[in-house]
């Protein structure tokens, strides 16, 4: 004889039950701010605590509005929220920038074999279609470890710059900047590195 035993059903806190929790937001070339708003199903947020300076939040009810200030966001980023419901539950909300790229590197470091050949290596630069910037004003050299040759391939949207080691005896490092003509801070000024290492 088969004998079934009771199965007891513990009461359980309902979980707060987020629309989401993860956003993805694109952003347009020189957004100062974003609105990003989280919701839940029914159950009122309670408290919420940005991890991040830029971030400012409002709690109305089930709904968490955060004012995020983009200004100084030149590459992808992601910032966080806690939140915590009417039930105690803590929540992690992720908010995930896209941010288009002014210019496009093929490197954004270049790197020797100590004791190869100091053979060029050539960085290639390019503006996408509706860029902040619309020309490189400059590309300086910091230290004196390397030799460099800049090249406009097509003014206002494509360029290179040859770059060769004058010795890989020994390690090495400098700094290639790129100076542009954008009239926004965070696309003015853009650094790669050149290095010879073991």
């Amino acid at each position: 004889m088969i004998r079934y035993l009771p199965i007891l059903l513990l009461a359980l806190p309902a979980m707060a039950a987020f629309k989401n929790t993860t956003q993805v937001v694109p952003l347009q070339f020189g957004q100062q701010q974003a609105t990003v708003i989280f919701e839940t199903t029914g159950e009122t947020i309670e408290d919420a605590e940005p991890h991040c300076d830029c971030t400012r939040i409002k709690l109305s009810g089930n709904k968490l509005t955060a004012t995020v200030d983009t200004r100084t966001f030149d590459r992808d980023v992601e910032k966080t929220i806690t939140a915590e419901t009417e039930n105690g539950e803590e929540v992690t909300l992720s908010m995930q920038f896209r941010v288009p790229q002014a210019i496009r590197l093929s490197a954004r470091s270049l790197v020797w074999k100590r004791g190869a050949a100091p053979t060029p290596q050539v960085l290639r630069i390019t503006l996408p279609k509706g860029s902040p910037i619309t020309h490189i004003s400059n590309a300086a050299l910091s230290g004196d470890a390397f030799d460099y040759t800049p090249a406009i391939v097509k003014r206002g949207s494509e360029y290179t710059v040859t770059i060769t080691p004058r010795s890989t005896a020994k390690a090495a490092l400098n700094r290639l900047l790129l100076t542009t003509d954008s009239p926004d801070p965070r696309y003015q000024r853009h650094i790669i590195y050149l290095q010879v290492k073991k």
